[in-house]
């Protein structure tokens, strides 16, 4: 159960971050200076984390994630 609280919030944290740094993403600041953190990255991050969550849900769920177990197979 503790493992599904810390997932979701994860989620939770990273969807929040996400859409802030969309919103600071081609703005800038009050004194017409650029942002002093890169808000593109930090958003694109922000996404990988979420797509990290998600397949650690799969995997407590106990859907088998990974390359051996793909339509693929291991290459």
């Amino acid at each position: 159960m503790v493992d599904w609280m810390i997932s979701i919030t994860c989620a939770v944290l990273f969807s929040g971050l996400g859409f802030h740094a969309h919103s600071k993403l081609g703005t800038v600041r009050k004194d017409e200076r650029p942002h002093l953190l890169p808000w593109g990255l930090i958003m694109v991050g922000c996404v990988f984390g979420i797509v990290l969550v998600i397949v650690h849900i799969f995997n407590i769920v106990g859907i088998e994630t990974g390359p051996e177990h793909g339509p693929l197979g291991r290459f």
